[in-house]
Order: C-alpha cells, then sequence, then structure tokens
C-alpha cells in the first residue's frame, strides 16, 4: 500500500496508475486462439510442402521403377514429375505463408480483411493433409466471428 496525495488515504497498489472508472477490457481470446490454429496450420503445411518443393531426381527415379506407377503414365520423364511436383509445393509452401500472416494480424488483431483472407488462402494450401486442414478451419471460423476486436 502507498499514500495518496490527499490526507493520508491509502490507494491499492494494484490501482496506482490506472484511470479511477476504467471499464475492463471485454476483449476475448478469440483472435488469439484463431492466431495460433492459423500459425500451427502454416507452420505443418510448410512441413508438408517443401519436401515436394524441393525433392530430388533420384528419389523419384526410384518411384518410377515401380510397374504400377508405369501403368498411370507411361511416357512421364522424372525430370517432368520433379518439375509438377516442385510447382505444387511452391504453391503450397505460399498459401501456408499466408495462413502464417493472417495468423500473426490475427495475434495482432490488426486488418481483420487480411487476417481473413490469409484463412481463406491458407486453407487451399491444405488439401493434402487433413490435419492442417481443420486447424485452418477453425481459425478461420474464430476470425471471422471476432471481427469487432480488431482494429
Amino acid at each position: 500500500m502507498s499514500e495518496g496525495a490527499i490526507g493520508g488515504d491509502k490507494i491499492p497498489e494494484s490501482n496506482i496508475g490506472q484511470e479511477p472508472f476504467q471499464q475492463p477490457s471485454t476483449k476475448s481470446s478469440k483472435p488469439m486462439i484463431a492466431g495460433i490454429l492459423l500459425i500451427i496450420a502454416g507452420v505443418l503445411a510448410l512441413l508438408t510442402w517443401i519436401p515436394f518443393a524441393t525433392i530430388d531426381v533420384s528419389t523419384i527415379e526410384l518411384v518410377m521403377e515401380n510397374p504400377q506407377f508405369q501403368e498411370l503414365s507411361p511416357g512421364m520423364t522424372p525430370e517432368q514429375l520433379r518439375e509438377g511436383l516442385a510447382i505444387c509445393g511452391t504453391v503450397g509452401c505460399i498459401f501456408a505463408v499466408f495462413s502464417l500472416l493472417g495468423g500473426i494480424l490475427a495475434l495482432k488483431r490488426k486488418l481483420w480483411g487480411i487476417a481473413l483472407a490469409g484463412g481463406i488462402v491458407g486453407l487451399f494450401g491444405f488439401i493434402p493433409v487433413i490435419i492442417p486442414g481443420i486447424l485452418a478451419l477453425i481459425g478461420l471460423i474464430l476470425v471471422a466471428i471476432s471481427r469487432k476486436e480488431f482494429q
């Protein structure tokens, strides 16, 4: 306890420096949870797509030796397959980065529209993996319903 300026009144230390009639904060934890979920989904998506973007031709040649693969695409070369996987991996990584951006903005409670767009675009990066897609969808819903808490 410390003494007040008038008449030796005692002011609780927990109230020092606060406005006398300050309203309690009505902010919920929805944007924080949404941001965390979108960031986790983005990191998981990056971990999924980076191997596709950086796959080696020798690894593809091992896969192409399988007779079932030859039936699916008889005229495809390992280089063509590597280029296709690299393009898909790069696009998936870009979508994951949008999810990360949406998560960071949701944590900061800034730019609701961009945070929402990051969540929406991030959903497209999780097509081959279920768990990050579910996390991104929940995060997107939480961002959408907490619009009033953003600046």
